[in-house]
């Protein structure tokens, strides 16, 4: 019987952390009917946040680098997986990060023996770009405005389909547009169209939350100031459930859209591959340090993140939460 290796590839800002957590949950009833969601190639140390150890990133970072170092590691991580999955006719693997890896020829002999699949859920170009710079801004210390940040992504859609094709015997690519989403959810449309023997949650709740406006430009100017921390993703979390102006699109002017839209083939690949693609109108979308609520919106933020020395002590964030000045003296 031919085993099955089902990878799912991202993109990022897909649901991605939602499906990865939701697998990890369900690994018992999958290795009951014969699949696999491993824990070879997570990264399961204790720094490692709940989100991250779900998904098999250190897989991913395994195979970049130099070629001989890559097949090293390989190597190194082969048998503890080969035994985890012995019993298993369909191992599934996932992480947003193998779509940036390099030798993926070496991921074909890691996974010998297998028949691999991929699947792969891209987004509108613009919709893209705009939700990975804020989380870039979210979740590095990236400090740089969204124009420079447009015209460095490089998204090189046709070429990224033909290396996967290279590899994997079926590439499944879905079009992330929850009006096409079986039962508009990614969940329930990657376990559909994987095949897995699960019932998807009937409210699945999004994972790992867009942040805009005065929140996205908080964040923002704690970067430049050097003050980023990994732990402030949870008060961020927080505030962008509980205020919709600190979550969702952010605001791009129509004739930038069209710029940027214009100077990518990637719209044009998903119309090719799914016919008409919606394309979101980004001048509704929440400003990046909108004045009309700054002072409002600091208030809010502000004691969120006084439990974080480096933050509360900083000169410049003292004097914000004392009012002395503005977020906006400051970024101007």
């Amino acid at each position: 019987m031919t085993r099955r290796a089902i990878l799912h590839i991202g993109r990022h800002k897909t649901g991605t952390t939602g499906l990865q957590l939701f697998l990890e949950s369900r690994g018992a009833e999958l290795e009951k009917a014969g699949f696999c969601y491993p824990r070879s190639g997570r990264d399961l140390s204790p720094g490692q946040s709940r989100e991250d150890q779900c998904a098999h990133h250190g897989l991913a970072r395994s195979l970049m680098g130099p070629r001989d170092i890559v097949r090293q590691r390989l190597m190194a991580l082969r048998p503890a997986f080969l035994d985890e999955v012995r019993n298993a006719h369909t191992v599934i693997l996932s992480s947003e990060g193998f779509q940036n890896v390099a030798h993926l020829d070496l991921l074909a002999e890691f996974l010998d023996g297998f028949e691999i699949e991929t699947i792969c859920y891209l987004r509108e170009y613009l919709a893209y770009v705009t939700s990975s710079y804020a989380q870039e801004i979210k979740g590095s210390g990236l400090a740089t405005d969204f124009t420079f940040f447009e015209e460095r992504f490089g998204l090189g859609l046709p070429g990224f389909m033909m290396i996967w094709g290279q590899v994997a015997r079926r590439c499944k690519w879905r079009l992330y547009d929850r009006a096409r989403l079986i039962e508009g959810n990614v969940i329930a449309d990657f376990v559909a169209t994987a095949g897995l023997p699960l019932q998807p949650p009937q409210n699945a709740s999004e994972s790992n939350l867009t942040i805009s406006g005065n929140l996205l430009g908080f964040k923002l100017l704690l970067n430049m100031l050097g003050l980023h921390m990994r732990e402030f993703g949870a008060p961020m979390n927080d505030l962008a459930m509980a205020h919709a102006r600190f979550r969702g699109p952010i605001h791009v002017d129509l004739p930038t859209q069209q710029r940027m839209r214009g100077s990518n083939s990637c719209n044009r690949t998903l119309r090719d591959l799914f016919g008409e693609v919606p394309e979101v109108d980004f001048e509704a979308g929440n400003r990046i340090f909108d004045l009309t609520s700054l002072e409002q919106d600091m208030q809010t933020i502000l004691p969120k993140f006084a439990e974080f020395d480096r933050v509360a002590s900083h000169p410049l964030i003292a004097a914000l939460a004392r009012g002395q000045i503005s977020v906006f003296d400051h970024v101007r």
